[in-house]
């Protein structure tokens, strides 16, 4: 079924009702999401050229999503018309982008540009006002006066004038997409739009239109956390929940209004969706004390762990410290050289992980787990020469399999995390030295 859907030239962001006394950084934030004009992108794939003259003809991008029809007249003599995919750069586009050369070629009658969508973006596309914008060669992106969105054929279509970079547009999005957030913590989030609206006026600017802000408005809402919209409308500012949610949290904006269609009807109240994906963050300790033959050592390792609402489990900041010794020159009878202090392994390293799992907790007396499996590292004796009675000894450099092989984390309502390493565990901390042998595990949240 097909929409005609009327979008006149200017560009629409919904801004500040009247003179707005929010907070500076607010609309600095705000403002600082460009949605009018973006860099130049560079080539994507090959380019196709096909020559067409008055008589008219057809051509497509390499990649057959993009299609160009000239009817007879639109050029005058012979030309080579060429398509060439480059890089999307807009924050309000999708698929690709397309340059059509020679750039700034006008034509005597419009020529007719088809641009196919994906299946997988079909919903999103058919609930957010599309249109086709064109780019000029300072960046600035303008709309095409007129276009037709076809559902069933999942294409967008329109007519232009001349040529330059064309992209398919969604008209309503919330900034940022696909944030991540941590527990507790606040993202602010914007609504752009570009547009006109029912009476014919067009509103533009940063400061936006006092009357238009008098009759139409922005609802948001959150499924888990809250969410609180600014003076502005167009703004509001998420807090996320104290724990990390069975899923992604999905951030809705309600543009409360009517947009045009060419065929009288009107698109009412769109919504616009993103993500969040909410995570906890918890500074992970492991310390090892042992024994190689004459030699004690310590060592040590540590890493960020970030546990998110979509089940992902991520390792940040990795560190592993040159192990301590204590490199004795000299016991009984025997003494020691060591040609390399630096540059050996110790018994615990960090290097990534190999598995992980998150259990979300089924009640709110139960805590979050998590278990993951560390990549299998070898630490490293250090090569040294004992000299004994008269009798000098070679000692080499031989591996060690180092440890943890794994973590073990429960975050508990309480706020405390229950760390385990093999069958035993404690809060917060848990130790096993005996000899001067074993290890320390200490765990806590990232402040």
């Amino acid at each position: 079924m097909k929409n005609q859907w009327l979008i006149l030239l200017l560009f629409l962001q919904l801004a500040a009702y009247g003179q707005s006394t929010a907070p500076d950084s607010l609309r600095a934030e705000s403002d600082s999401i460009n949605v009018d004009s973006s860099a130049i992108g560079k080539p994507v794939g090959d380019a196709v050229t096909k020559t067409i003259g008055p008589e008219g003809g057809k051509i497509s991008s390499a990649d057959g999503l993009m299609e160009l029809s000239f009817p007879p007249g639109a050029v005058a003599a012979q030309t080579s018309i060429g398509i060439q995919a480059i890089e999307n750069t807009s924050l309000m586009n999708f698929g690709k982008t397309y340059a059509c050369t020679p750039d700034g070629l006008l034509f005597q009658k419009p020529v007719g540009l088809i641009i196919h969508y994906a299946d997988s973006m079909a919903k999103g596309i058919a609930t957010s006002a599309p249109v086709i914008r064109w780019q000029d060669k300072s960046g600035r992106w303008t709309s095409v006066e007129k276009i037709t969105l076809d559902t069933a054929a999942h294409t967008l279509s329109g007519g232009i004038e001349h040529f330059s970079n064309y992209s398919a547009t969604t008209s309503f999005k919330v900034f940022p997409e696909d944030s991540k957030i941590r527990v507790g913590k606040q993202q602010l989030f914007v609504l752009r739009i570009i547009g006109t609206y029912p009476n014919g006026k067009h509103y533009g600017g940063r400061r936006g239109d006092a009357d238009f802000w008098k009759t139409h408005t922005v609802e948001w809402s959150v499924g888990v956390g809250t969410i609180t919209r600014s003076e502005y409308k167009y703004t509001a500012t998420y807090t996320a929940p104290a724990a990390v949610p069975g899923t992604p949290v999905k951030i809705m904006a309600k543009y409360i209004g009517l947009i045009p269609l060419a065929d009288g009807s009107f698109a009412e109240n769109v919504v616009a969706v993103t993500t969040a994906d909410i995570y906890d963050e918890i500074r992970y300790t492991f310390t090892g004390y042992d024994k190689m033959g004459h030699l004690q050592m310590i060592d040590s390792a540590s890493c960020d762990i970030r546990a998110y609402s979509s089940g992902d489990v991520e390792l940040h900041n990795i560190q592993n410290p040159t192990p301590w010794c204590d490199w004795p020159a000299k016991i009984g009878q025997c003494s020691y050289d060591y040609p390399d202090k630096t540059g050996w392994k110790g018994l615990v390293e960090i290097t990534g992980m190999t598995a992980a799992t998150l259990d979300r907790p089924a009640t709110d007396a139960e805590g979050t787990k998590i278990t993951i499996s560390l990549a299998p590292t070898l630490g490293g004796s250090p090569p040294y020469t004992a000299h004994c009675k008269g009798d000098t000894r070679k000692v080499p450099p031989f591996p060690v399999p180092a440890y943890p092989t794994s973590i073990q984390l429960e975050l508990l309502p309480t706020g405390d995390i229950r760390v385990g390493y093999g069958p035993g565990g404690g809060l917060n901390t848990v130790s096993r030295i005996q000899n001067g042998q074993g290890f320390s595990i200490s765990a806590s949240r990232v402040p």
